[in-house]
């Protein structure tokens, strides 16, 4: 192999691994950032627990969050097996870059050793002299002579690029020692949330038992519950059938909506899956549709939106830019308010402190008020309608927010 071959091949050979190297770091910073907003959330949802167990009427709240606390800890557990998998891939390819190193700088070496020997045997700088001498015309002794010249710059090169080699490969090895306890460090954290995940596990089947010893309690309280929600779905229902029979009579009793209204449809529908949460922190403990109760058996439970837990306090926010068409209070859900947006409605249920009234613009993450604090429970409930000419349809939210 020539000497400007093995160059080439060498400068080849780091732009792909300085390629691959800055591709992992930046797989691993993510990986990092995924870690860290799960570690937030975990926080976040056993100050919840914390708080739930506080109230003694709060078992069933309290199982929910930490469900979600263990899908959290699930999470995080895939999390770290991403990263100790990524760093095994950087440690066999460091390992792989190490041989190739030591490979390149054995031929590298072997080569200059060559050249050394051969400028050896011609060291007398009076060869040098009788070689460019015995030229026939001036052109071939110059030719010879910058042939001489860059021969003794090549070896130079070579030199150099054999330190250049040495030093890459001091560094790999760093690197190679660095991902290694980075391993074991994220090995010896995934093992010690493992058990903490177990515990978690654990205190759930408590709950799960102490629910169940209560049964014929929870029974009646669920109906009641469940009583109270059919009377807030029906309240809500009605007041958008209202906003729905308005629109009409204002367009000689059709459903049509402005270009404005239009273009604020499809921006909504262009947003789905990336609106902002009604909260700033929370966690979803009431989810769409009906479905059976988690912990009594034979009881279905129907919801037209997500109930959202969250901190005394919280502000409730606009999940889309829009117009606010209602605010109206509803005994035991205190004030809530429907912003529409073109065909689309969002509602928001159980509010205090409401900073908006009827005919306000409102743009995404704007604040319309506090979450209402109900038998010691912050919760926040959103719903997603959409609307046609025969009525509105709730859709489920979580298909509409951002993912957390």
């Amino acid at each position: 192999m020539s000497g400007n071959t093995s160059l080439k091949l060498l400068a080849l050979w780091v732009c792909v691994m300085l390629s691959s190297v800055s591709m992992f770091a930046q797989s691993k910073a993510e990986l990092q950032r995924q870690r860290d907003a799960l570690n937030d959330k975990i926080k976040f949802t056993q100050k919840l627990i914390n708080e739930a167990k506080q109230d003694q009427e709060a078992t069933y709240s309290q199982l929910r969050i930490l469900q979600e606390q263990i899908r959290y800890r699930q999470q995080l557990q895939k999390s770290y097996e991403n990263e100790i998998k990524k760093i095994d891939e950087d440690i066999a390819a460091s390992e792989s870059s190490i041989t190739a190193l030591d490979t390149k700088i054995a031929t590298m070496k072997r080569e200059y050793g060559a050249m050394i020997f051969q400028a050896y045997k011609g060291r007398s700088s009076h060869d040098e002299l009788m070689y460019i001498f015995a030229s026939t015309d001036f052109n071939q002794a110059f030719k010879r002579f910058k042939i001489m010249q860059e021969y003794a710059e090549y070896r130079k090169r070579q030199a150099n690029d054999i330190k250049e080699a040495q030093n890459d490969l001091r560094i790999r090895i760093a690197e190679l020692a660095a991902d290694r306890e980075a391993k074991s460090l994220v090995i010896a954290e995934k093992q010690r949330e493992a058990s903490v995940l177990e515990k978690d596990k654990g205190e759930g089947e408590a709950l799960l038992s102490t629910l169940k010893q209560e049964e014929t309690k929870l029974r009646k309280q669920q109906e009641q519950q469940e009583a109270e929600r059919q009377r807030i779905n029906a309240a809500i229902r009605k007041i958008i059938e209202e906003e729905l029979a308005s629109d009409k009579k204002k367009n000689d009793g059709k459903f049509e909506i402005s270009p404005e209204g239009k273009i604020v449809s499809q921006q909504f529908e262009q947003n789905k899956g990336s609106l902002p949460w009604p909260v700033l922190r929370g966690v979803i403990t009431g989810r769409f549709g009906k479905q059976a109760h988690q912990t009594l058996p034979g009881i279905m439970v129907e919801n037209n939106g997500v109930d959202i837990t969250t901190e005394p306090g919280s502000k409730v926010l606009s999940v889309f830019g829009g117009t606010v068409s209602s605010v109206f209070s509803i005994p035991g859900a205190g004030q809530n308010i429907i912003v529409t947006h073109g065909t689309y409605k969002s509602v928001y249920t159980h509010l205090d402190n409401i900073t908006v009234k009827k005919g306000d613009a409102v743009t995404a993450g704007e604040t319309l008020g506090t979450v209402l604090g109900v038998a010691g429970k912050h919760i926040c409930h959103l719903e997603i309608w959409k609307m046609t000419s025969t009525g509105g349809t709730p859709q489920n939210p979580e298909l509409w927010i951002t993912r957390r």
